[in-house]
């Protein structure tokens, strides 16, 4: 798991805490990304969609467990 996630939207997630980032030069927390970035970070991907389908279908599980996305 890296530092940080990326969204569907222009903010990042930092994966420690949870906290939202907004794409906002200013914002301090964003600066912190954007030098881990310019470091040679790479963020994990956008979590995929989980489709409310598969939702508990056989497994006893919910599609986000089987994907392994909380």
């Amino acid at each position: 798991m890296a530092d940080y996630q990326l969204t569907a939207t222009d903010a990042v997630i930092r994966t420690a805490d949870g906290a939202c980032i907004p794409n906002d030069p200013a914002n301090r927390d964003r600066q912190d990304y954007d030098k881990w970035l310019a470091d040679g970070g790479v963020p994990d991907p956008v979590p995929p969609k989980i489709d409310p389908e598969l939702d508990s279908v056989g497994t006893g599980k919910t599609a986000a467990q089987i994907l392994g996305v909380t």
